[in-house]
């Protein structure tokens, strides 16, 4: 398989996945996450004074508690409806959250940008493991804290 091959079959696989997660409930599964968002926020001891990039945060979980602890967050993903919930969250929880879209493959921000880079399941589904992981130590301060 040729470079170019491998490099369409990961945005193949980017669109069906972009389409699925547009097109169910996610809301519905993602909210029984919460006290996964919480105990993450809480182990990268995110709080005031931080800034923090939640990638891939689908409806918002672990910015949403993050920003309960008074972090300054962004919320990235590449479905714009599941960033529309989590400012929903945010604004009926009366939190400040930004969101922005972005692919967690290819983050839209300086290098070393971010106190705190974290993502609790979503990065997990990028189908080019290595460059969502590059892309989330780059994005994060050296010596800073990810989860």
């Amino acid at each position: 398989m040729t470079t170019t091959d491998a490099a369409s079959l990961l945005a193949a696989v980017k669109d069906t996945q972009r389409h699925g997660w547009a097109s169910g409930d996610y809301a519905a599964i993602g909210s029984t996450l919460q006290l996964t968002g919480e105990l993450l926020a809480e182990a990268v001891d995110a709080g005031p004074g931080d800034a923090v990039l939640d990638v891939a945060a689908g409806n918002g979980n672990a910015a949403l508690a993050a920003a309960r602890r008074g972090a300054d967050v962004v919320a990235t993903d590449y479905v714009p409806r599941l960033l529309e919930q989590a400012a929903g969250r945010a604004a009926a929880d009366g939190l400040p959250l930004r969101v922005q879209e972005a692919d967690a493959e290819a983050l839209p921000f300086a290098d070393a940008s971010f106190d705190v880079v974290l993502s609790a399941f979503g990065v997990m589904f990028a189908p080019d493991q290595a460059a969502a992981a590059a892309e989330l130590v780059r994005v994060c301060r050296p010596g800073a804290a990810s989860g």
